[in-house]
């Protein structure tokens, strides 16, 4: 009995906690959302990005991540299920802007949410032109900045980007595809671990001095994730690789022979 009166009377003296357990910080997708409407060139101004990357949660962090492995590795096996789900999420940011005239971005978004998604099934490759086209204007926008040429011009090669990507959609799919969730994956993996690594404080110094001093750390390890995604997906992911592979070694037997 000593000890069960010991117990309440802790519980007691102790105040009742009203903050939320799951509380895992501001949306990311509005943050970076945020920053991609000033510049689009985002990854070769770590000025801007990492004061959103030491805001992101670590749940969401290792969502990205998850997220983005899946998206370079295996992106084109899932290529439908992606595009439906970006044409869904396309319909919320739609909700949400005009929400704020209709008076309820929750109701106008689900419905957007439901019609652009519904609307992206029969209409695939035009799905895939214009989200590939995004895709493009992103990564040309990024490529502008990093091969030297002025950053205020960075939308030319943001053009160039969308043209060729949207164009090639109707021409290459499953190359538009690859390039697609390549480039979006390696995105969302990068952003997810170095959001993740910040977290470590004895880490966080050494990061972001080493991504301020060199501008093009970014954009050179993104570019590196995507093309290692398109190099996977385009041999038919690691069992594809490892055929190709073996096919090549038992050309060689013969020759030798």
């Amino acid at each position: 009995m000593n000890l069960i009166t010991l117990l309440l009377a802790q519980s007691e003296s102790q105040p009742i906690s009203t903050e939320p357990v799951s509380d895992t910080g501001p949306n990311p997708v509005l943050l970076l959302n945020e920053q991609l409407d000033q510049r689009l060139d985002i990854f070769n101004h770590p000025d801007h990005l990492l004061p959103v990357l030491t805001q992101i949660h670590m749940v969401w962090a290792v969502i990205f991540i998850l997220v983005g492995i899946m998206c370079v590795l295996h992106g084109y096996r899932w290529h439908k299920s992606l595009i439906i789900v970006l044409a869904g999420l396309s319909g919320v940011w739609a909700g949400a802007t005009l929400g704020a005239r209709v008076g309820d971005g929750v109701i106008v978004g689900a419905c957007l949410a439901v019609l652009c998604a519904v609307l992206a099934w029969p209409l695939l490759k035009y799905a895939v032109a214009l989200f590939g086209g995004l895709a493009g204007a992103f990564a040309g926008a990024n490529v502008w900045t990093a091969l030297g040429y002025p950053s205020e011009q960075h939308h030319l090669g943001a053009m160039l980007g969308l043209v060729v990507a949207g164009m090639l959609a109707f021409l290459a799919f499953r190359a538009v595809v690859i390039v697609l969730t390549t480039v979006g994956g390696a995105s969302l993996l990068l952003v997810g671990a170095l959001a993740a690594m910040l977290q470590v404080e004895s880490w966080r110094t050494g990061i972001e001095s080493g991504i301020s001093q060199n501008h093009l750390l970014i954009p050179i390890v993104a570019g590196s994730a995507a093309l290692t995604g398109a190099v996977v997906q385009f041999g038919g992911g690691f069992r594809g690789m490892n055929n190709m592979a073996n096919a090549a070694s038992s050309n060689g037997k013969k020759q030798e022979k």
